[in-house]
């Protein structure tokens, strides 16, 4: 008898034209955007920088707030927030958690929205963009640990995150000339850096020859001392247990875009002169770089 019944009411959904069909559908939303109803300076300043840029602009980690009414009939206020964890190691993304400091006044957030727009995002080409930008005054960690406690906070001034990359400047009024210069070009390099998985593999094929039978090497901890005769940079060498494998092809290349934005052309050549593998690696990487637009060593 149930059998029938069933079949009876399949019957009659299809029988139903779809003019009869209940209508559920909503309009889909970003949160990432800017609500068609929102008024105001901020509004307006994120506005204007998705026109200009394509990126979306975030000031905090929390995308709609909203109220929906509960079961109980009572109202109750639901977060959508933008996921920092998302693309962290760690085992523990449901314990671990970044806190945010949003800026407190609207000046702060115009200030350094200008300055990100008008001096480091004209030196990075948009196939480097991220999805969404936050700019904080601060960016703080916690990562849980198996003993049951929390590991000393890590203060972050950028992270690079699959929904959205952080820049945390506080108090830029009080950077000197200098001060903003050496911070243009930490940003620009850490852009780049973050996103640099946009450039093709195939493009990397020379800079890969001159490390290529170390790549092939089971561990980084196989690699012959001293590790930069063999083409590395010592910046990811360091990490310690459970930390990134300089000797990988990743990390090699971005170990040499952060240094290449950390020193000038003649500081490089200086400071690994003792070593032509890495020399030739650099003018290697360099001309990939201004292959896709990158302005560096000119």
């Amino acid at each position: 008898m149930k059998y029938i019944i069933g079949l009876l009411i399949i019957a009659g959904l299809w029988a139903c034209t779809k003019e009869d069909w209940p209508d559920n559908s909503r309009p889909e939303v970003n949160p990432f955007a800017v609500p068609a109803d929102a008024t105001g300076e901020e509004a307006e300043l994120r506005r204007g920088f998705f026109d200009r840029t394509g990126m979306y602009l975030l000031f905090s980690d929390t995308l709609v707030a909203q109220e929906v009414n509960a079961v109980s009939a009572k109202k109750e206020k639901v977060y959508i927030k933008v996921h920092l964890e998302w693309n962290m190691v760690s085992t523990n993304q449901g314990i671990d958690s970044f806190i945010c400091y949003p800026y407190k006044t609207l000046a702060e957030k115009k200030m350094l929205t200008e300055f990100v727009e008008r001096e480091v995002l004209t030196s990075v080409p948009v196939l480097f963009y991220p999805y969404s930008i936050m700019l904080l005054d601060r960016l703080v960690y916690f990562q849980y640990n198996y003993y049951g406690g929390y590991e000393d906070p890590v203060e972050y001034s950028f992270y690079a995150g699959m929904q959205s990359t952080v820049i945390t400047v506080s108090n830029l009024s009080a950077f000197t000339a200098g001060e903003k210069e050496k911070l243009k070009t930490n940003l620009v390099g850490n852009l780049i850096s973050s996103n640099i998985s946009v450039i093709p593999e195939a493009d990397w094929a020379d800079f890969y020859t001159y490390s290529d039978e170390y790549y092939k090497l089971s561990s980084q901890y196989v690699v012959p001392y001293p590790i930069e005769a063999c083409g590395y940079l010592p910046t990811y060498a360091d990490a310690g247990w459970g930390g990134p494998d300089f000797h990988t092809k990743e990390y090699d290349v971005k170990a040499y875009v952060e240094e290449i934005f950390k020193l000038s052309e003649s500081e490089f050549r200086e400071t690994y002169a003792e070593y032509p593998i890495i020399i030739d690696k650099m003018e290697e990487m360099v001309k990939v770089l201004r292959k896709h637009g990158v302005k560096v060593y000119e």
